[in-house]
C-alpha cells in the first residue's frame, strides 16, 4: 500500500464533506496541505472528474471549471494569491476547499487561498473542460431536540441537459426534493441524485437517459427501465436496497457500481466494494448471487427458455455517467495526417493552433486556398499526448465556420471525414453545409448534414426514427423532397465519451454512412452536392445555437470524390485503432449487404 494511501482516503472525504458543508479550519487546512502533493492533485482530479462532469442548470451554458481557474490565474500578480481570491467566482467559493492560513482581501470571509485548485493547474494536469456541479447545500438540516440531522428526501443535485417526461408533469428542479411515489421518465441528458442523511451516509446515483425510476415511500429507489451507477458512502457493512427487474440489489458501503434493466436483459456490474443480487421470480443454483468487485451478472429472460445467468467482467465503460470526459484518448500521430495527406484532401481541420488575431481561425491544410475553420464563440480544447482536440457545446456554445463557398460546381462524389466523440445522448449538429443566403426566419438550408441524435420526442418527422444514431441527411438545395428519402441513420447507435471514425460519403448514386471502417447505412440517392455552400461545425444555424453538438471533434477532412473502403480504413489503422466487426445486417433501402 502506498504510504500516502490514507491522505488520499482522507482528502477524498474531505472534497464530498465540502459538498454538503463548510469544512473547519483544520480540515481546509488538511485538504489543501495533501491537494499540494503530487499525488494529492492527481487524487483532486479524479475527484473532481467523477463527480462534477455536470452542470447545475438544464442547458449546455453552465461555466467551466476551467474558466472558472483561468479567469483566476489571468489577472493574478506575483507574489500570488491577493488579488487572485477576488477573481475566484462565487459559485466556486461555495464548493472548494479552502485555507484560512493566509490573509484573504476579498469581502466574504469564505474567500480565501485557494492553494489546492491553483496546484492542480501548476501541475499541469487540469483537465480542461470539466463543469463544476453547483447545487449549494444538498438537504436541509432539522433539529430534533438537542441533535441536528438531514432531510432524507432524495434530491437532484446536478445534471446536464435533461429532457424529463414526468407522471404528473412536473420537472425535476435541482436542490428540490424528488417526491416519492412517481415515476419520473428521464428521456435524454444524465441526472445525478443524492440519497442519504449527510455526506458519509448514503449514495450518488447517475441516472443515464433514456430511464425510467421511482422512489418508493420508503426512500427506497426502484430502477424500472434504463442505466444507472450507484456510489455508496458510509461503512462497509452498511447497505443501499435498490428493487429492479430482476430482483433487489442491495449495495455495500463504500461501494460503486452499475445497474442496467430491460424488458429482456439485465445487468449488476460492481466496480469496487461488494453486492448481493436476490433474484426475482427465478431459480439459480443459488437464492443469492455475491458479486465483488471487477465482477457482473447479466440475466436473459425468455419466453422459451425461462431465465439464464450469466458471469462476466464488469465494465466501467459501459456506462455513460462512469466514464470522463476524457475517456478514450485520441493520439494522432504523423502516421495518420500523412495517411489523410496521400488522399488529397480539398479542406483538412487540425485543431493544433490557432492563427490571426480574432477572430481566431484554424489554418486549412488541404489543396483548397482560402477555406480556414473562423471560431464561432469559445470552443475549449482538450490534449491527448501531442494530439489537441476541440470540445465544443459543453460548456457553452461555440463552432466553427468557412466564410469561402465550396464547391465552385455541383459534385457527384464527395466525402466527409471525422473523428467525434459526443458527450452525451443528444441531437446536435456535427458537422452541416448550408447555403450562404439566409432566409425571412434567420434559418439557412442545407445540402449535407452530419448529426447525433436522441429520441425524437419534438421533431415529429424524426419521430419514428430509432434513437441515439449517426443521421447523414443529403439533399439538392430549393428541391422539394420527401425527408425519407435524403437521410440514412446509422444501423448501431453511436458511443458517448468514445472516439468514433465517421465518414459521410456520395458515391454515384449511392449514398453511404460509415462508422469505424464499416458502411453504418447506405441508399439510393442520384442528386448531387449543391454547389457554393458554406462548412459549418457545431450547430445547424451559423447565427444561432439550435440544435448544436455538445462533444469533441478532430482531424476533419473534406474531398471531391469518395473514399475508397481501403483508404478509410488505411486512416483508421494509421490513427492506432481498429475496424470496426464486420457488420451482417441487410440494409433495407438500398437491397444490399455491407461489406
Amino acid at each position: 500500500m502506498a504510504p500516502d494511501n490514507d491522505d488520499l482516503s482522507t482528502l477524498r472525504r474531505l472534497i464530498l464533506k465540502s459538498q454538503q458543508e463548510s469544512l473547519s479550519d483544520s480540515e481546509s487546512e488538511q485538504a489543501n496541505r495533501i491537494a499540494q502533493s503530487k499525488a494529492g492533485s492527481k487524487e483532486a482530479v479524479a475527484m473532481i472528474d467523477q463527480l462534477c462532469a455536470f452542470s447545475e442548470f438544464s442547458s449546455l451554458d453552465s461555466p467551466s471549471l476551467a474558466k472558472d481557474v483561468f479567469d483566476v490565474l489571468r489577472e493574478q500578480p506575483d507574489p500570488p494569491v491577493k488579488a487572485a481570491v477576488r477573481r475566484v467566482p462565487t459559485a466556486l467559493r461555495n464548493v472548494v476547499a479552502v485555507s484560512p492560513s493566509a490573509p484573504s482581501t476579498a469581502s466574504s470571509p469564505k474567500s480565501s487561498n485557494y492553494l489546492w485548485i491553483l496546484s492542480l493547474v501548476a501541475s499541469n494536469i487540469l483537465v480542461a473542460s470539466l463543469a463544476w456541479s453547483l447545487a449549494g447545500s444538498l438537504s436541509k438540516r432539522q433539529p430534533v431536540g438537542d441533535i441536528v440531522t438531514q432531510a432524507v428526501s432524495p434530491q437532484l443535485v446536478s445534471m446536464t441537459a435533461c429532457v424529463w417526461s414526468s407522471s404528473d408533469d412536473s420537472v425535476p428542479a435541482i436542490g428540490q426534493p424528488i417526491p416519492t411515489g412517481e415515476v419520473l421518465s428521464l428521456v435524454e441528458g444524465i441526472a445525478e441524485v443524492r440519497f442519504g442523511d449527510d455526506a458519509t451516509r448514503g449514495a450518488v446515483v447517475r441516472i443515464e437517459g433514456p430511464a425510467s425510476v421511482q422512489i418508493r415511500d420508503n426512500g427506497e429507489l426502484r430502477l424500472l427501465r434504463g442505466s444507472l451507477t450507484l456510489d455508496s458512502f458510509g461503512s462497509d457493512a452498511e447497505t443501499l436496497t435498490i428493487d429492479t427487474t430482476i430482483g433487489r440489489v442491495l449495495v455495500a458501503g463504500q461501494s460503486s457500481i452499475g445497474l442496467v434493466s430491460d424488458d429482456i436483459v439485465s445487468e449488476v456490474h460492481v466496480f469496487t466494494g461488494s453486492a448481493l443480487l436476490n433474484p426475482r421470480g427465478v431459480t439459480f443454483e443459488t437464492e443469492q448471487i455475491r458479486l465483488i468487485e471487477s465482477e457482473a451478472v447479466r440475466v436473459f429472460s425468455t419466453t422459451d427458455m425461462g431465465s439464464q445467468l450469466v458471469r462476466f467482467a464488469a465494465s466501467k465503460s459501459s456506462f455513460v455517467s462512469a466514464r470522463s470526459a476524457g475517456f478514450d484518448a485520441l493520439k494522432i500521430g504523423d502516421d495518420y495526417v500523412k495517411a489523410v495527406k496521400q488522399s488529397e484532401p480539398g479542406v483538412y481541420w487540425r485543431f493544433e493552433q490557432l492563427h490571426g488575431e480574432n477572430p481566431f481561425y484554424i489554418e486549412n491544410e488541404g489543396s483548397i486556398p482560402g477555406m480556414n475553420a473562423v471560431i464561432v464563440g469559445n470552443p475549449t480544447w482538450r490534449q491527448y499526448g501531442n494530439n489537441r482536440v476541440a470540445e465544443v457545446g459543453t460548456a457553452r456554445a461555440s463552432a466553427f465556420r468557412a466564410l469561402e463557398t465550396w464547391p465552385e460546381e455541383p459534385l457527384g462524389e464527395y466525402s466527409v471525414e471525422l473523428w467525434v466523440k459526443p458527450q452525451l445522448y443528444h441531437h446536435g449538429e456535427v458537422i452541416c453545409l448550408h447555403e450562404q443566403e439566409e432566409l425571412e426566419d434567420g434559418r439557412h438550408q442545407h445540402t449535407m448534414m452530419l448529426e447525433v441524435t436522441t429520441k425524437h420526442h419534438f421533431t415529429h418527422r424524426l419521430s419514428d426514427s430509432a434513437p441515439n444514431r449517426f443521421r447523414f441527411v443529403h439533399r439538392q438545395l430549393g428541391a422539394p423532397q420527401p425527408i425519407s428519402a435524403t437521410s440514412l441513420f446509422a444501423e448501431q447507435p453511436y458511443e458517448p465519451r468514445v472516439w468514433q471514425h465517421v465518414v459521410a460519403q456520395k458515391k454515384g448514386d449511392r449514398q453511404l454512412l460509415w462508422v469505424n471502417g464499416q458502411i453504418a447505412a447506405e441508399r439510393i440517392n442520384p442528386v448531387p452536392l449543391s454547389k457554393n455552400v458554406q462548412i459549418l461545425v457545431g450547430q445547424v444555424y451559423p447565427n444561432s445555437e439550435y440544435r448544436r453538438f455538445a462533444g469533441q471533434i478532430d482531424e476533419i477532412a473534406i474531398y471531391d470524390r469518395a473514399l475508397s473502403s481501403q483508404e478509410i480504413r488505411t486512416h483508421i489503422r494509421a490513427a492506432g485503432r481498429s475496424i470496426a466487426p464486420k457488420r451482417e445486417a441487410t440494409d433495407k433501402d438500398s437491397g444490399t449487404t455491407s461489406p
